[in-house]
């Protein structure tokens, strides 16, 4: 199977090495565009600036591949979020269990850690 996906990724390789090479005139051909930000062509505003077909194409990949990123990112960090939130929330109810066993005069008092914790989930559950 690792011979497999090697010869697959090579094969890939190959096909993405043939394309650059065939296409390296059309690549290079420089784009003339306008692109309205004053810190691009500060010097003349009104020839704008000329790059590389490739240039352009690099350019809007990595800016679309890094908002792509970022849009992907948000859940993942809010879910981060509410775990270190959850965690700090069960931390406080440990907490105040064992304040509470630290206080109860009779055993018949204590409650168990358990029972604590679920009835806490419980009623968050409610609200």
């Amino acid at each position: 199977m690792r011979l497999f996906k090697l010869l697959v990724t090579l094969v890939i390789l190959c096909f993405i090495g043939i394309f650059i090479y065939e296409n390296m005139q059309t690549l290079t051909q420089p784009v003339s565009f306008k692109l309205d930000l004053s810190f691009l062509y500060h010097t003349n505003p009104d020839t704008p600036p000329s790059l590389p077909l490739y240039l352009v194409i690099l350019i809007s990949a990595l800016a679309g591949f890094i908002i792509g990123l970022a849009l992907l990112l948000k859940p993942h960090f809010k879910t981060r979020r509410m775990l270190k939130l959850e965690r700090k929330e069960k931390k406080e109810v440990m907490e105040k269990l064992n304040l509470k066993q630290v206080r109860s005069e009779s055993p018949a008092e204590v409650i168990t850690p358990t029972v604590e914790v679920e009835q806490t989930a419980a009623v968050e559950k409610k609200e």
